[in-house]
């Protein structure tokens, strides 16, 4: 099997290499052809791929990993929605100051996009046979590219989705609305195959389910329901026909339970490094002020394993940075550095989906009738699993009859509530009014019910920033921190919401492929970071 060069010319225009001769990427060193190779290249692959879906590498990568996911997770989406504040501006050049700059952007559609991609199109020999056990690996790399690319189109929007792999070298874009509708039809058909396998799928290679097909299955089905609850504003009759699709038990199921988790962690067989540990050592990213909010005005016990407690002025406790500190880097005693760190081991796994999100969601769609079921019901149980997956369910009884809790605010005058703010000016953050508490209450409206749900549903999503990030531009909930400078003017928005909207394709991507001018017509407006997405609620919320 040889990569064509259509395949190989799409990946490196979107990911903004070069290269003068394409055929000899792909020739081995070894004088063994890939077609001699067989199953040994698509386990290389399995590995490979898994390991781009959220970045992640193996000890000896030490940085690259977590550079990758500073781009999508940590100073830019995690920064945004406030699981982490930034210890530096890096001279206004980066997501965390709103500053899309074209190598900046280069980057994360290479990282969300360009490197899924050149390893997804490998397969393409095995979708021509007829052979179940090659159908099964297709359906498994397709449902891993599916895994990776909802994080490309949350934010970026339109993107190259049912036109990838299929030999155009300037390949036609679609818009996010295609993207999710071919997506949940793809995932579909995923979910089909792979509940029908009786064999497991390349277990030596597979990182995360050794390759159990009704894990997998689970997996796919539990995606299904992310993108079917989330298009629901936008289109009711889609969210329902998918959401029963992906509940219907003899469809395999849904991730209810830790052991289903899709995770990615240290094993004897495949050493892994927890990237956030490189990006923590920097000194740049410590623990963010929405976060500080509800986990102290919670009492959340989930505080401890999320965050280390810092020392500041020679008080320990969990000290946060505020969002869009715009500031340059900041050392030793009574800085920064010494706040609140996020709270992992070299060892720590990433997940791309876990039980307690599967609750939350049914949760939200019982509240809007689109399946059977107690919202109430699925909602107590998102916050349950969540305490127990973090080891703290003891608490469970506790934090859910918490009501009017009173948000504590943050304010750089009072000693007590301290944040850590540079340049001239105070900083003040009041989330309290109109906020919700842990308790459900039958007397509180819809809406009030939404916020209950997204805002848990935030806390236990972290650190999966790209996703509460998602989830705020949706929904308009939880209610986010302050920022201490307004940076709309940078995207062309306003202060009635508190993160951009999406990330911009840089210069390159349109002096490479001329249907990039469809860009604007697909999202309905210019490609800018104030432009919302499809998905976006049309009546959202706005903080004052």
């Amino acid at each position: 099997m040889k990569i064509t060069k259509y395949f190989l010319v799409l990946a490196v225009a979107v990911a903004g290499i070069s290269c003068d001769d394409f055929e000899d990427i792909n020739k081995s060193t070894t004088g063994v052809t890939d077609k001699e190779l067989g199953t040994l290249l698509y386990q290389t692959k399995l590995t490979e791929i898994q390991k781009y879906v959220i970045p992640i590498g193996s000890p000896a990568q030490t940085t690259g990993p977590g550079n990758d996911l500073g781009v999508t997770d940590v100073m830019s989406s995690g920064s945004y929605i406030g699981y982490f504040g930034m210890n530096n501006n890096w001279g206004f050049g980066t997501e965390a100051t709103w500053d899309f700059k074209p190598n900046r952007m280069d980057y994360a559609l290479e990282i969300l996009y360009a490197r899924l991609y050149s390893i997804w199109t490998t397969i393409a020999p095995l979708r021509e046979s007829t052979d179940v056990a090659d159908q099964n690996v297709v359906a498994l790399f397709d449902l891993i590219k599916i895994a990776g690319w909802l994080r490309t189109t949350d934010v970026f929007g339109p993107m190259v989705y049912t036109n990838a792999g299929n030999g155009d070298i300037a390949p036609k874009l679609d818009s996010q609305e295609t993207v999710y509708k071919a997506m949940l039809a793809d995932l579909e058909k995923i979910s089909k195959t792979l509940n029908a396998a009786t064999a497991r799928i390349m277990a030596n290679a597979d990182m995360i389910y050794a390759g159990d097909p009704q894990k997998w299955t689970k997996f796919a089905n539990s995606l299904m329901l992310r993108l079917a609850v989330r298009t629901h504003f936008v289109d009711k009759d889609l969210a329902r026909q998918y959401i029963e699709k992906a509940l219907a038990p003899e469809n395999g199921g849904v991730i209810e339970s830790m052991e289903d988790e899709a995770r990615l962690g240290d094993s004897g067989a495949f050493p892994l490094l927890n990237p956030f540990i490189a990006i923590i050592d920097y000194n740049e990213e410590r623990m963010g002020a929405t976060a500080w909010h509800y986990l102290k005005g919670y009492n959340d016990p989930r505080i401890e394993k999320y965050y280390t407690k810092g020392v500041w002025r020679n008080r320990e406790e969990f000290f946060c940075v505020c969002p869009s500190n715009n500031e340059g880097k900041a050392e030793g005693k009574n800085s920064p550095e010494f706040a609140s760190k996020p709270n992992f081991e070299p060892k720590s796994p990433i997940y791309w989906f876990r039980a307690s999100e599967t609750f939350f969601l049914k949760a939200e769609a019982a509240l809007y009738n689109l399946t059977d079921g107690d919202a109430q019901s699925f909602y107590e149980q998102g916050v349950r699993m969540s305490l127990k997956e973090w080891g703290v369910d003891g608490e469970a009884n506790r934090y859910l009859n918490q009501q009017n809790v009173r948000i504590p605010k943050l304010s750089n005058t009072d000693f007590d509530n301290p944040t850590y703010v540079y340049g001239n000016g105070y900083y003040n953050s009041n989330i309290n009014e109109g906020n919700v508490s842990p308790k459900w209450s039958s007397e509180s409206s819809e809406e009030k019910h939404l916020q209950q749900i997204i805002t848990q549903k935030y806390l236990a999503l972290y650190p999966n920033a790209i996703e509460a990030w998602t989830e705020y531009r949706r929904t308009g909930y939880p209610f986010l921190a302050n920022n201490l400078v307004d940076f709309s003017r940078k995207i062309n928005s306003d202060k009635s919401i508190r993160t951009p909207e999406r990330f911009i394709y840089s210069p390159k991507e349109y002096s490479t492929n001329p249907n990039m001018q469809r860009v604007t017509e697909l999202l309905g407006g210019p490609d800018e970071g104030g432009t919302k997405l499809w998905w976006v609620r049309s009546d959202r919320p706005k903080q004052n």
